[in-house]
Order: structure tokens, then C-alpha cells, then sequence
């Protein structure tokens, strides 16, 4: 069984990769829409692996909190549950579709979510602003 100190840790090494891999998609989604090449097939799976790790993540931190370790403030609740549904309701608003449009809204929408996985990290611990 794992303690809750090695616990956290793996929360915030996946933190850490899930703000890169984040920052990395969102340039990636943002050369697409500048070349005006729709998200091919390579970037929809990266999109998929990127929900499995917030979802990972998630579970995380639910793990966490029914071990009795809270975060220092709140609100990191609340960008844990933006992240997880951000590339999701992308794919709702836009219906699926395949464009160069998407392309702009999948990189704008990992962008958000490497500056929400910032912020979840300094909320967590309560350092910073």
C-alpha cells in the first residue's frame, strides 16, 4: 500500500508532466491552425492521452482526499474539474468536426489548461498568490 507522502508526490510529478504535456499541445494545436491543417489523427490521440492523465490525476487526488489530505485552498477542486472537462466540452461544442478551426480551439484549450494546472499547484500548497 502506498503512503500518503509517496501519494502526493505522484500527484504533483503528474502535475508537473500534465502542465508541459498541456503547454507542449497547446503550441502544437496553435502551428495547426496557423499552417491551417485541421488535428490529424496523431493530435486526437495526444488529446486522448492528455484526458487520461487529468483523469489519472483526478483519481489522484480523490485518493488523497479520502486519505485525509486536503489541499490549502478549495478552489483546486474546482480547476481539477476544469481541466478534466475543457477538451471534452471542445469536442461537444464544435460537434466533432475535423478544421483548422479546431485546430485553434484544441490549442487554445490546452494553453488554458497549462495556465489552470499552474495555478492548481500553487493552490495546493498555498505558496504564491
Amino acid at each position: 500500500m502506498i503512503d500518503c507522502k509517496r501519494m502526493n508526490q505522484i500527484h504533483h510529478i503528474l502535475a508537473d508532466m500534465i502542465g508541459w504535456y498541456s503547454f507542449a499541445m497547446g503550441v502544437w494545436g496553435l502551428f495547426n491552425f496557423l499552417r491551417r491543417n485541421p488535428p490529424d489523427g496523431t493530435y486526437n490521440g495526444a488529446l486522448a492521452i492528455a484526458v487520461g492523465l487529468f483523469l489519472i490525476e483526478g483519481v489522484l487526488g480523490l485518493a488523497l482526499v479520502l486519505m485525509g489530505q486536503m489541499p490549502s485552498r478549495g478552489i483546486h477542486f474546482l480547476y481539477g474539474v476544469t481541466i478534466m472537462i475543457t477538451i471534452p466540452a471542445i469536442f461537444f461544442f464544435t460537434r466533432g468536426s475535423n478544421t483548422s478551426r479546431e485546430s485553434l480551439f484544441y490549442g487554445l484549450g490546452m494553453v488554458f489548461i497549462w495556465g489552470l494546472s499552474e495555478r492548481a499547484a500553487v493552490t495546493a500548497t498555498g505558496t504564491g498568490f
